[in-house]
Formats: structure tokens, sequence, C-alpha cells
């Protein structure tokens, strides 16, 4: 019986521990991109307490045993509450601030070149940390026109800024035909 009884403790905290979310990180101060999930929650759940949480301005939550799994939607600044309540009935109340950051786009400038030019190195506003980008002619961060009909070619670049967010945008690149150069006699 007293084995027994030894198991059902330890099926019970072996339960107990591994059934919770990711143990949160201080959220007090976080910065976080559009459309990225986290969890939120005492850095130590008390299985005896009951915990309740508010965002505002209002977002989204669902909750997680004693936790709340958010997926931040809207650029702001939000005040998450967390209240716990143990089984004494003492409360604690803990804020947070949370901000979330906008989209950004990057642009990159126009491009116009003749047919068969020199290579043009890509630039642009907001192009974020190592940008990345791709499309007929592109090579590295360099356009080149060489052995392309004249047209209009889609560039586009993917980043991310300092904190990690993603970062799209898309540009173009004009090739202009060459005139025909033709000597005519008579």
């Amino acid at each position: 019986m007293k084995n027994l009884f030894l198991s059902f403790i330890f099926i019970l905290v072996s339960t107990t521990i591994f059934a919770q979310v990711p143990t949160p990180n201080i959220a007090d101060g976080q910065v976080v991109c559009p459309d990225e999930m986290h969890y939120y929650g005492d850095q130590v759940v008390n299985p005896t307490s009951t915990y309740t949480f508010s965002i505002v301005p209002a977002q989204a939550f669902t909750t997680v045993g004693q936790q709340i799994q958010v997926t931040w939607t809207t650029p702001g600044v939000y005040t998450m509450t967390m209240t716990e309540t143990n089984s004494a009935g003492c409360q604690v109340v803990t804020v947070a601030q949370i901000t979330v950051q906008p989209n950004v786009i990057a642009t990159i400038d126009p491009i116009v070149v003749c047919q068969d030019a020199a290579d043009v190195v890509i630039t642009g506003q907001n192009l974020g940390v190592n940008p990345i980008f791709n499309g007929t002619g592109v090579f590295g961060n360099v356009f080149d026109p060489t052995g392309l009909a004249p047209g209009i070619y889609n560039i586009n670049v993917s980043s991310q800024t300092t904190n990690g967010c993603l970062i799209i945008g898309t540009g173009t690149a004009t090739i202009n035909p060459l005139p025909t150069g033709i000597i005519y006699t008579d």
C-alpha cells in the first residue's frame, strides 16, 4: 500500500510539472513583432492558486492551464495584468507593458538602365539587417542587366529589424532598349 501511495504521489507531481506550458520570461518591457505568439504567466505556477489575466487595449488570448497564450496582431503598447489568488484568498497583482512593433515595409529604389549596362547595386529604405534580394538578374545585392531583354523586372527583399521582426518589400528594375545604331548609305 505504501509503494502504491508513493507511486501515486510521483505520478501526480510528474503530471503537474510536465503538463505546464513553457515557463515564461519576464514580460515587462518586452518588444514583439506582429503575428508572434507568446505564453505569459507566473514564473513558478502555484497549483493551488487561481490566475486571471487582462490586456488593455483588448487583445485576444487563450487560457492554457494557469497561463495564457497570446498571438499579437495590432501594433501598439499593451498593459497586461495578472492577478494571482492563493488558497487563503490573498491576492497579488502583477503588471507588464508589452510593445508590438508595427510592420515594416522596405522600399527598393527604382533602377533604370540600358540593355547590357553595368551592374547596379540595389539600394533602398528600411532594408533592415542583412537584406536578401531576389528576382531575375539579381545576384546578392546587385542587379545585372547583362543578357536580359528590355522590360520591367521585379526585385523582392526580405530582412528583419534589429528586434527580429520581418521586413519585406519590392521594387523594379527597368531595362531600356539600345538604339539601333545602324549607319545607312545611299
